[in-house]
């Protein structure tokens, strides 16, 4: 579907500049690597300590409980929200990065993991959930080592569309989304453009925001 760059304009908000001169208002107290970066020059992307506090601000605001995350990776991002949720899922991949994460998690009884292509795994996670949740899409194939492990290659390289057709098209309409990396999304060919991510969601979930901020893309809710 084309749209026309109006209409895209009005429904896409964008404030990726005006947005990392904001990323430390989520801080009542800067950490070293916040003050760090922002005397760098606020270099794309921000440090893991602000996404982080992104997702946890829009927990707070919108009263989410359950977090599920795409790419576990190493674990860090659900290292971080372990404490801030009731539950929380995880979906990986790669064969190894899934075993790390399970000796990481094995005694944390509210984290699930999943080890699957998130494209699918959603499909199936979605109709368990009982409330509205917090999705961080950070599943990607990074294309080399990283820290000593090689993120495994699915379907597609990147699967956002096809993990946004399934929360979009889900019965609850109060989950929040946050796509990671919106640096990369028209830059890596891997990557649907910003534009591209716009139409579709316009198409599936006309009534929903979508907001530029700290190199991510927030689908909200009206």
């Amino acid at each position: 579907m084309n749209k026309p760059l109006g209409e895209l304009s009005q429904f896409l908000v964008r404030i990726v500049d005006a947005a990392l001169a904001r990323c430390g208002m989520f801080f009542s107290r800067e950490p070293q690597a916040l003050r760090d970066w922002k005397r760098r020059g606020s270099p794309l992307p921000p440090p893991p300590a602000v996404k982080q506090q992104v997702l946890l601000s829009l927990a707070k605001r919108h009263s989410l409980r359950l977090f599920v995350e795409t790419g576990t990776s190493f674990g860090d991002m659900v290292r971080a929200m372990t404490h801030h949720f009731d539950r929380i899922w995880t979906i990986e991949l790669g064969d190894r990065l899934y075993a790390e994460a399970q000796e990481k998690f094995r005694d944390v009884t509210h984290v699930h993991l999943i080890h699957g292509d998130s494209g699918r795994a959603l499909g199936h996670l979605l109709p368990q959930l009982d409330a509205p949740a917090l999705f961080w899409l950070d599943a990607h194939y990074s294309g080399g080592p990283l820290r000593g492990a090689t993120s495994a290659r699915g379907e597609k390289d990147t699967p956002i569309l096809e993990e946004l057709d399934h929360i979009l098209g889900a019965a609850e309409t109060r989950h929040v989304v946050v796509i990671d990396d919106a640096r990369l999304l028209g830059t890596d060919p891997s990557y649907p453009t910003l534009d591209a991510v716009a139409e579709f969601v316009l198409s599936r979930s006309p009534q929903r925001r979508m907001i530029v901020d700290c190199d991510c893309i927030q689908i909200l809710p009206s």
